[in-house]
């Protein structure tokens, strides 16, 4: 059974909420523990997935949101995990990821 847009927006906003509880443990725990690390690289990859999966009707109610890089993000998260960068991943999920779920601020409360 597909899921519909407005869980695949419920997961992007719940996989969100856990980074900020990575986060909120601060950039040393997060450089300290590669347990963190993939964790925050998992997370990120559930955003990239579900962003993938939305239909071009809700991903054009939001044009600010940079949807190619979240995808894109997933990829090299899954298929190049050589090449992630610890300080690439907390930069997104400090900095990004909390703009992205304003951006569905007020609709899914």
């Amino acid at each position: 059974m597909s899921r519909r847009d407005d869980q695949r927006v419920a997961d992007i906003i719940d996989a969100a909420a856990e980074l900020k509880v990575i986060i909120d443990q601060g950039r040393r725990s997060f450089d300290a523990d590669p347990i963190l690390q993939r964790a925050a690289e998992r997370l990120l990859e559930i955003i990239g997935e579900a962003a993938n999966s939305l239909t071009a009707e809700t991903t054009g109610r939001y044009p600010d949101v940079p949807w190619r890089d979240i995808t894109r993000l997933r990829v090299v998260l899954a298929h190049h995990y050589h090449r992630v960068d610890a300080a690439q991943v907390w930069a997104i999920a400090a900095d990004d990821v909390p703009k992205l779920v304003a951006s569905f601020a007020g609709e899914h409360d």
